[in-house]
């Protein structure tokens, strides 16, 4: 299942949108961002499309990390 469509509703968020625009412009070496973990693969992929770098998210398990690998297929193109 693709969710493609809620990320522009989650980048329109205001402390998620200037997280991007730091991370587009390259003011900043590296955003900390702290939520809900149901939000986290929401902000990571968001912050992938639009600010068009690299983006490591680092989890606490590798279960985590699976979880995570698993909802970021459903938000961005492979």
């Amino acid at each position: 299942m693709s969710l493609h469509g809620l990320l522009d509703a989650v980048a329109k968020d205001t402390a998620l949108a200037e997280a991007i625009t730091a991370a587009r412009d390259g003011h900043r070496p590296h955003v900390d961002l702290v939520g809900p973990p149901a939000a986290r693969p929401f902000a990571i992929a968001a912050l992938a499309r639009e600010s068009a770098r690299t983006v490591l998210a680092v989890t606490a398990t590798g279960r985590e990390a699976e979880d995570l690998a698993a909802a970021l297929r459903s938000l961005l193109p492979p």
